[in-house]
């Protein structure tokens, strides 16, 4: 049987409601060619409006309590932002608040205050790389020809994909050679420092754990894993004076990116809720610790309010 293409009892709210939660990242003043998956403020600033008029707004701890107590409100929907970049304090705050809406923040805390990330240090690499050959010496891995913007897209498309999965060790050799590379050119201030995450909590915004570097659980044994969610954990709370509720898995894809007992070490370490990567929208008996997520791409507001409807067809846990 063919999936329907929409179901408006899952956005009526009551027992058989479904939550759409909204996943965001970094939010740019105009396009970057080599970013162009990014949200621009403009069109942020429409998905916000769209979202103040016509759905509720609701804290992700508050909406994921409901959804399982079978009472979400008609049209409730969660915002939440992966990272910790500071646009998010500079862009997405403001438009937030000039919509009277609320977000969870969820901040790797290893890059607080001057640290840079490795996709951003590959962009600036693929950015500032000469014409001609680039080899970064990975293993298994081609010279890239580096031209035009499309083969500069496609190679960093490629060097994402291979260095997300590297041992965090290589990984992280690899990016602070690059850093080195890139001198001056290297990328500054992209992520936001104490003061920016107390500001995000202070104007009513939650915060969420991301573990400290970023580093995919499922690529870590057991113990590192477990002190990437505790000490990101413990971070964020010292640093704000409140119990961190909420978190997200890095990169975000169940079986792939975090297992089972990455789930029970994220209950163990006291959050009340977690949230993956899988595309759909949540039910009454989905897991609170594999809440799914999507992101929200459109650019009217007629294609607003049509994704939203369509993603109802993708419920998880029902």
């Amino acid at each position: 049987m063919a999936r329907p293409i929409f179901s408006l009892s899952k956005l009526a709210g009551g027992p058989q409601a479904a939550l759409p939660v909204l996943m965001y990242h970094r939010v740019l003043p105009e396009v970057d060619p080599l970013q162009e998956g990014l949200h621009l403020a403009r069109t942020m600033d429409m998905q916000f409006a769209t979202l103040a008029r016509c759905f509720k707004v609701l804290p992700l701890d508050e909406a994921i309590d409901l959804l399982a107590e079978g009472r979400l409100p008609p049209r409730a929907v969660s915002i939440t932002f992966d990272d910790g970049y500071r646009d998010n304090h500079d862009i997405a705050l403001p438009l937030l608040q000039r919509h009277g809406l609320t977000a969870t923040f969820y901040v790797s805390s290893g890059f607080l205050n001057g640290g840079t990330m490795f996709h951003d240090v590959m962009v600036e690499t693929i950015r500032h790389a000469p014409t001609g050959q680039l080899d970064l010496g990975l293993a298994d891995t081609q010279p890239f020809e580096i031209s035009d913007i499309r083969s500069r897209l496609a190679a960093l498309a490629c060097l994402v994909r291979q260095v997300k999965y590297l041992d965090a060790s290589h990984r992280a050799e690899l990016s602070e050679r690059l850093l080195a590379a890139l001198g001056a050119k290297a990328p500054q201030h992209l992520m936001m420092d104490d003061d920016q995450v107390r500001t995000l909590t202070r104007a009513g915004m939650s915060l969420g754990g991301h573990t400290t570097r970023h580093l995919i659980l499922a690529r870590l044994d057991d113990a590192k894993a477990w002190e990437e969610i505790r000490s990101n954990a413990d971070t964020l709370s010292t640093l704000t004076g409140h119990a961190i509720t909420s978190f997200a898995y890095p990169n975000g894809k169940p079986g792939t990116d975090y297992g089972p007992q990455h789930v029970e070490m994220v209950q163990r370490a006291g959050f009340a809720n977690a949230v993956s990567t899988h595309s759909g929208v949540g039910t009454r008996t989905a897991s609170r610790f594999e809440m799914p997520r999507f992101v929200l791409n459109e650019t009217s507001v007629a294609g607003v309010l049509m994704r939203m409807l369509r993603m109802t067809a993708y419920p998880i846990g029902a």
